[in-house]
């Protein structure tokens, strides 16, 4: 068969990979680069070309097997990260970084903080009963908001650490993290292993950037896999597909799997049915501005507290959260400059400090997730178009690489890792 896969991210790369063994398959991205959050900017040290990742950065083997799997496949290396975590409040001046003791009270005042011990109280306490009565006791609907204020944690528990963390692992607002439902974060932090203090899993990151294994699956795509090329438009005909692209030009195809995001797939479908529109409508998404840069004025105060992932609270509730990833400890960079990496901070950023500027957009997840996440096998293959992303799971690369596997499944193709 001719099949068109629209979007070339991790679904859509894993996608054309899997089905190109048995079948002639055409990849359309717009961007002016294959790899979607893959986005890995090279930069000329004082004495190094340095590689760093500005989206996806981190796996481990717990959490991502059929991404080491497919790593393995392609001889990808990998090489060990740190993953720490800071929280800075302007509002209240506090800061710490959980990584050890000494880091946990860089700001030595908090040792003489009651409302800081108690915030560290409740993290245990949240981390026990959580593990120990698991998801199965709380409601579908209930959401992280609803459950802290049920069970009585304190402020800073809630503001200072599970809205962080939260809102740092899914790149979204304060506000948002406390509408997801509790089941499916507590799941997603049980499985990641980060409700205990030890015994976590070892965190790897792609050695000389995720574009390494960007360049190795687009090679064995081979030529038709198109940058700079947006489909605008997507025909169901009665015995093929059209593809309008945006330069007016159309395609004609047997099938078409679109491993775009939700809201973009159903923009591209002309006639989308009830069950199409319902479903995909039920994944929003939310732009985060992303700056590459070396001004470690948007890190901690204290040096002790510099972590990888470092979360800012603003003294003004208006303005935005942000989150900044420390890319040297995380990429195990080493050099004397320190490069970061940036979410919804820009206006703090030195203008001369700044390398690359770009947008990511990342799912929001809500109530109606699970229920539209269920209609996933329905709406593959149906009617000659299929759909993958890492929106039908938690939103990360092992979700997109699930899903295109999925799909290949239902073209009786096994992957060749």
């Amino acid at each position: 068969m001719n099949i068109a896969v629209i979007g070339a991210g991790i679904s859509g790369l894993v996608t054309a990979y899997v089905l190109g063994q048995r079948h002639t398959v055409t990849v359309f991205e717009s961007a002016d680069y294959a790899g979607g959050h893959a986005n890995t900017v090279s930069v000329r040290d004082e004495t190094h070309q340095l590689n760093i990742d500005t989206g996806f950065i981190v796996f481990n083997e717990s959490n991502y097997p059929l991404l080491c799997r497919l790593f393995s496949a392609l001889n990808v290396q990998s090489t060990q990260s740190n993953m720490s975590f800071s929280v800075v409040c302007e509002k209240s001046k506090r800061e710490y970084n959980g990584e050890n003791l000494n880091s946990l009270f860089a700001q030595r005042s908090n040792v003489f903080r009651t409302d800081f011990w108690r915030m560290l109280i409740d993290i245990l306490r949240f981390n026990r009963t959580v593990s120990r009565f698991g998801t199965k006791t709380l409601a579908g609907d209930l959401t992280v908001g609803q459950y802290v204020s049920q069970q009585g944690y304190s402020s800073n528990f809630i503001d200072q650490y599970l809205v962080p963390l939260g809102s740092s692992l899914w790149s979204c607002s304060s506000q948002q993290f406390k509408s997801f439902p509790i089941r499916f974060v507590v799941e997603f932090l049980e499985n990641h292993g980060m409700l205990k203090l030890a015994n976590r899993p070892t965190w790897l990151t792609v050695t000389g950037g995720s574009q390494q294994y960007v360049k190795k699956i687009t090679n064995l795509i081979g030529g038709k896999l198109f940058t700079e090329t947006a489909a605008r438009k997507i025909y169901r005909q009665p015995r093929s597909i059209e593809v309008e692209l945006a330069n007016g030009y159309r395609q004609t195809f047997d099938e078409v799997v679109l491993a775009t995001h939700a809201d973009t797939s159903l923009q591209l479908l002309a006639s989308p049915d009830d069950i199409e529109r319902e479903t995909l409508e039920a994944f929003p998404y939310q732009d985060n501005h992303v700056c590459l840069h070396t001004d470690t004025r948007v890190l901690p105060n204290r040096k002790p507290a510099w972590a990888s992932w470092n979360y800012r609270i603003p003294a003004n509730d208006l303005d935005p959260v942000s989150v900044t990833y420390n890319m040297n400890r995380l990429q195990a960079l080493d050099v004397a400059t320190t490069y970061c990496v940036s979410l919804n901070q820009i206006r703090n950023i030195a203008p001369e400090k700044i390398i690359q500027r770009m947008t990511y957009r990342h799912p929001v997840f809500g109530g109606s997730r699970d229920i539209a996440q269920r209609n996933h096998q329905h709406l593959i293959r149906k009617n000659r178009i299929s759909y993958c992303g890492a929106y039908w799971g938690n939103g990360f690369h092992e979700d997109g690489i699930r899903s295109s596997l999925t799909v290949a499944k239902a073209f009786d193709i096994e992957p060749p890792f």
